[in-house]
């Protein structure tokens, strides 16, 4: 056995980190909180799962994607000078109608941790928005399309970009 191979023996293995700066790792992030938002969805429809369980998990997948964006998990690696404080300021002020309009109060926008955590609920609405859209349509062509494009929306927003295809929900 090598030296190198001793040393590494009892070592734990790197974790495997992603930048924040990454479009696609951000479009990622918010595919997966999207589809564990329309998982719960399907559970809540077929009676396996109760609609406040769903809503308590809905707010834990927020509080997830909300601590991912203020630097706070490990395993993703924050954009400097953006990730955290920086983006929180931009959101307040670029979703600053949104969240008047849906009823945040000011004193949940009062810190970094606030604004990203309403942020991050605003994904999940846009995602449940997305299901009624298309489950009014009576059919689910063409809705993982849409998911993609919302993911790819909200990835852009968090980088401060200009959105390259937004979606308004009314």
């Amino acid at each position: 056995m090598s030296e190198a191979t001793k040393e590494n023996k009892g070592q734990e293995p790197a974790i495997e980190r992603f930048s924040l700066a990454d479009l696609s790792v951000l479009n990622e992030l918010f595919e997966v909180v999207l589809y564990d938002v329309v998982r719960r969805s399907k559970m809540v429809a077929a009676g396996e799962l109760k609609k406040e369980e769903a809503v308590a998990m809905d707010k834990q997948s927020a509080a997830f994607l909300s601590a991912v964006l203020a630097g706070k998990n490990e395993q993703f690696i924050a954009k400097p000078y953006w990730t955290g404080d920086p983006l929180a300021g931009y959101l307040k002020l670029f979703m600053k109608e949104r969240f008047e309009k849906v009823g945040v109060p000011q004193s949940d926008l009062a810190d970094t941790r606030g604004v990203l955590q309403a942020a991050a609920f605003e994904f999940v609405c846009d995602a449940y928005a997305l299901m009624k859209e298309f489950a009014s349509k009576e059919s689910a062509e063409g809705f993982q399309g849409e998911a993609k494009r919302l993911c790819n929306m909200w990835a852009e927003r968090m980088l401060g970009r200009k959105e390259s295809d937004p979606i308004v929900f009314d």
